[in-house]
């Protein structure tokens, strides 16, 4: 096999494949013609000796070793940007990107918090952060669009390193002239009394809310669903109701805003973890390692 093979275009063109799901939509995407794209994956083909997809109606589907070729692409391509990374370093060049990908309770508060601390000593440091679910969070860092995930963890996953993993138990947020503002622990019965605004069903706050509420033979009708947490947030510091959420997701709110965070004693409640990725047996460009350390040290 030319080793050449697997440093060249058609290893572009095989991951805008992988990535959009068809050869005409990598096409548009790379601005050349799908014959010259179809070229490239049938010559990958012959050199590898093996099917990389399966030609379906639904699109183009990875076979098992299109899935290994997929992981070493993704591998060179984040390679050579971090060797790119360390040259401009060298040269006294302090610049680059670090690409992020976060569910929205971190990406609300606590992310910018951490990158506008970070870039007072790094200014030439830029940021991208994706917001996302958490499932999604864990496939751009596998997948290489990410160089670190903030994610609430779930089973074990493949190619991924957890870098830090901290118990997020999901809190009561009220203003602090609610009437439970004082109250140092608080139980779900509790909050019965009180009008309350929750995310979707398809959030890990309404999930294990709801499993709590089934266990105990509750009902507690939400006056307020959104799938936007500022507004949750916000209905609860404008005396609207009670929130639920993460202390970390509004810890750098309590300094200048009159909110309060309330510990729930609930067993499903208490269950919720958060963690940090990256992809499993790469080496982090200094950009990126400094300041996954900053987001780790400011998370405890």
């Amino acid at each position: 096999m030319n080793e050449r093979l697997l440093q060249d275009t058609a290893l572009r063109y095989f991951l805008e494949v992988v990535r959009s799901g068809s050869i005409n939509k990598a096409s548009v995407k790379l601005h050349v013609a799908p014959s010259a794209i179809s070229r490239q994956i049938a010559r990958l083909e012959t050199e590898l000796k093996t099917q990389l997809f399966e030609r379906r109606a639904s699109g183009m589907q990875l076979t098992a070793s299109g899935e290994l070729l997929a992981a070493h692409a993704r591998r060179v391509r984040l390679e050579a940007s971090k060797i790119m990374g360390e040259i401009m370093a060298l040269e006294g060049v302090h610049r680059g990107t670090v690409h992020l990908a976060s569910v929205e309770g971190l990406a609300t508060d606590f992310l910018p918090y951490v990158i506008s601390r970070f870039r007072q000593r790094y200014a030439g440091i830029h940021f991208d952060l994706w917001v996302c679910p958490a499932a999604e969070v864990t496939q751009r860092v596998r997948e290489g669009n990410a160089d670190i995930g903030l994610t609430l963890s779930m089973t074990p996953q493949r190619d991924i390193k957890v870098e830090k993993r901290l118990k997020a138990p999901i809190n009561a947020i009220v203003s602090t002239r609610h009437p439970l503002a004082t109250k140092e622990k608080i139980s779900l019965v509790q909050l019965t009394s009180y009008p309350l605004a929750l995310p979707y069903a398809d959030s890990s706050i309404r999930t294990l809310f709801d499993v709590s509420c089934s266990r105990q033979g509750l009902v507690l009708e939400p006056v307020l669903f959104s799938n936007y947490m500022n507004a949750l947030v916000n209905f609860a510091l404008n005396d609207g109701g009670v929130a639920l959420f993460g202390e970390l997701s509004v810890r750098h709110r309590l300094d200048h805003e009159n909110l309060v965070v309330i510990p729930i004693k609930d067993r499903e409640l208490s269950s919720r973890y958060i963690e940090i990725q990256t992809l499993a047996d790469r080496l982090l460009p200094k950009s990126v390692a400094t300041f996954l350390g900053d987001v780790c040290q400011m998370m405890s």
